[in-house]
């Protein structure tokens, strides 16, 4: 067919709002693909479309516009009627990649319930709230590992800010995979820290402790640290990633109980998302602040004085706050 050189452009003064409200597709290809394994099933090869179909057990018509669309994304290539892994899809979304981003299908899992945020935004709360001892192990695995790979990226940086003075006794307060534990041991060789987890998600930071070979000075305990007794004597207390799960009451007593647990001048070190004093910004606490009410009875992301009003009420002092280019910030007090 011949081609003109006349190109017909419309100029569409709406196509921003049209872009969000079509992002979605892009996302739902990407976690078929994964839930597929279409990036580990064509590896280091070029594979056709029917040994794709016949190896994922896909339907061969259905399955080549999925393949097509990752073509379309950049996600794969396309010569000679064969289909072949782009170098990052290869590195970052091949399971036998030591890179290979499985805490992507974490997020997958979420879009069920974000499916609800209609309904969730009319009730005012979770229409389909599971806690955590009825989510799966699967769900489990997924959530800490995508908590591992999200924070080994910046874990080292992190640490590194705090103002501690060679604390001998630390506690990492809600734990996770243990991976700011990890790093804390590193930069402390003469520390003993304390993982405080609930004892499902323990054994799994027992699990990345142990792969650390670190167990000798990482500890784990096991409890509900709204309920239970966290310890006592330490220098140094991060909780991270954990008091936006919880509503402000809690926060408080939280860190009123963190005050009594620790030494006189220990350092306190809460990394979490907070928003501005106007609540609209940055945008990815924004959007975790719906991700909290999709999925917890009471989560809620503080703004800057909240977090310094509750850690003036605990009687911590000094208080001072590091921003990062992500969302998250460090916020330090003494005791």
């Amino acid at each position: 067919m011949k081609k003109l050189e006349t190109f017909i452009n419309i100029d569409k003064k709406d196509q921003f709002i049209r872009d969000i409200a079509h992002s979605f597709k892009k996302s739902r290809i990407l976690f078929t693909s994964l839930e597929l394994g279409l990036f580990t099933i064509i590896g280091n090869e070029s594979r056709s479309l029917r040994s794709i179909a016949e190896e994922s057990n896909c339907n061969e018509r259905a399955l080549e516009k999925i393949l097509n669309a990752l073509v379309s994304m950049g996600l794969l290539n396309f010569k000679n009627a064969f289909y072949s892994n782009t170098p990052d899809s290869l590195i970052f979304l091949s399971k036998e990649s030591p890179n290979y981003l499985g805490d992507l299908m974490h997020i997958a899992a979420l879009w069920d319930n974000w499916s609800s945020l209609t309904e969730i935004v009319r009730v005012g709360k979770p229409t389909k709230y599971q806690s955590l001892s009825e989510k799966s192990d699967e769900w489990l695995e997924a959530f800490i590992l995508a908590s591992f790979r999200e924070s080994k990226n910046y874990a080292n940086i992190i640490t590194r800010q705090i103002p501690a003075q060679n604390p001998m006794k630390i506690l990492d307060l809600g734990a996770g995979s243990g991976v700011f534990s990890i790093e804390l041991a590193k930069l402390y060789p003469k520390s003993q820290i304390y993982c405080f987890e609930l004892p499902r998600v323990a054994e799994l930071t027992q699990k990345f402790i142990d792969r650390s070979g670190l167990s000798d000075r990482i500890h784990t305990i096991v409890g509900d640290f709204t309920k239970d007794e966290i310890g006592n004597d330490y220098d140094l207390v991060l909780i991270s990633d954990v008091l936006s799960e919880y509503s402000f009451k809690t926060v408080m007593q939280t860190l009123t109980k963190v005050y009594d647990a620790m030494k006189f001048r220990g350092v306190l070190a809460i990394f979490d998302y907070f928003f501005d004093d106007k609540r609209t910004s940055p945008a990815e606490v924004v959007t975790h602040s719906i991700n909290m009410l999709i999925n917890t009875l009471e989560g809620e992301i503080l703004n800057n004085t909240d977090i310094w009003f509750a850690m003036r009420e605990a009687w911590f002092s000094d208080i001072y706050k590091i921003e990062t280019n992500f969302g998250k910030s460090l916020v330090i007090g003494f005791k």
